[in-house]
C-alpha cells in the first residue's frame, strides 16, 4: 500500500503541473485571431444565392461565384424578405472605392455605387441588392441593400461575429427571431455580445453581434419602404484560437503524465 506521504507527493506534482500549465498558456497564447468569411478582398463579384431570372443565377455569368467558394460556408440561400416581398441578390463589394456595374441584359443593370467618403468602412463587405419578383434589378438599381439570407457552415463555428454597416431603422436588421414565421439560428447558438435586433444608429454606423456555436444562421438586412429604405451591408468574422494554446496544454499534459508514471513505477518498485 502506498504511504500517505507518497500520495501527497503525487498530488503536489499534479497541482504543480496545473499551475505551470496556467502560467505557460498565459505566456504563449495571444488573443484569438479572426478570419473574415470572404475571398481575397480584391475580388468583387456576385454570389449565386438562388435568385431566378438567369441560367447562372447571377446577373453577369462572368462575375459569379458559388457560395462554397467562400471559407467555412457550405451554402447561402436567399429567402423572401419581409419588407420587399422578393428574394435579393448578394454581392461582395469593396465599399468606398469605384462603382461596380453588373449588366444583366434583359434583367437590367445593377450599379453598385461607392458609398460616401467619410462614412464608409474599409475592406470587402457582403452587399444585398433588392430585386423584382422575376429576379430583375430592383427600382434602386442595386442601391437598396435589403435582403434575407440563410447561411449554412461546413462546421460549427465556436464564435461568429457579424458586423452591420449603416443600420438606421429599428426592428429590421439582425437574426430574425423578432419576425413571425421566420427561420432562426440553430437552437444551440447563443448571443453573447451586442443586441438583436440591431438598434438604429447614425449615418455610417457599424454595429456588431457575436454568437457562439453556430452551424447555420439566418440574417435579415435593411428595410424596403417602397422606392427607398434602409440599406445595410454586413461582414461575417470567425474567431480562431491560437494554435499555441492547444499545443502548449497538450505538451504539458503529456510531459506531466510521463513524469508522474515514471515516479509511480519507482515508488512501486521500492
Amino acid at each position: 500500500m502506498k504511504s500517505l506521504s507518497t500520495l501527497f507527493r503525487h498530488s503536489a506534482t499534479v497541482a504543480s503541473l496545473l499551475a505551470a500549465s496556467t502560467v505557460t498558456v498565459g505566456l504563449i497564447a495571444p488573443s484569438a485571431s479572426a478570419i473574415e468569411l470572404l475571398p481575397p478582398q480584391d475580388l468583387e463579384t456576385e454570389i449565386n444565392v438562388g435568385v431566378t431570372g438567369s441560367a447562372s443565377g447571377c446577373l453577369d455569368a462572368n462575375k459569379c461565384i458559388d457560395p462554397s467558394f467562400l471559407p467555412w460556408i457550405k451554402s447561402i440561400e436567399s429567402l423572401v424578405d419581409e419588407t420587399s416581398g422578393t428574394k435579393s441578390r448578394l454581392f461582395i463589394d469593396i465599399l468606398g472605392e469605384t462603382d461596380s456595374v453588373y449588366d444583366g441584359g434583359s434583367l437590367g443593370t445593377a450599379n453598385l455605387k461607392a458609398k460616401d467618403i467619410g462614412t464608409t468602412p474599409s475592406g470587402a463587405w457582403f452587399r444585398p441588392s433588392e430585386t423584382n419578383a422575376d429576379g430583375s434589378v430592383g427600382e434602386e438599381q442595386g442601391q437598396l441593400e435589403v435582403g434575407t439570407y440563410k447561411f449554412e457552415f461546413t462546421k460549427i463555428i465556436p464564435k461568429l461575429t457579424i458586423k452591420y454597416f449603416d443600420t438606421e431603422s429599428t426592428n429590421s436588421t439582425g437574426v430574425p427571431d423578432f419576425i413571425a414565421d421566420m427561420l432562426e439560428i440553430n437552437s444551440e447558438a447563443m448571443l453573447i455580445s451586442g443586441e438583436n435586433p440591431v438598434p438604429a444608429g447614425e449615418d455610417g454606423n457599424v454595429f456588431s453581434q457575436t454568437w457562439t456555436d453556430v452551424s447555420f444562421i439566418t440574417l435579415k438586412l435593411g428595410k424596403d419602404t417602397g422606392g427607398t429604405g434602409d440599406g445595410v451591408d454586413f461582414q461575417l468574422i470567425k474567431d480562431v484560437p491560437e494554435p499555441g494554446t492547444v499545443v502548449g496544454l497538450g505538451t504539458l499534459a503529456m510531459a506531466g503524465g510521463l513524469g508522474l508514471r515514471k515516479r509511480n513505477k519507482k515508488s512501486d518498485a521500492s
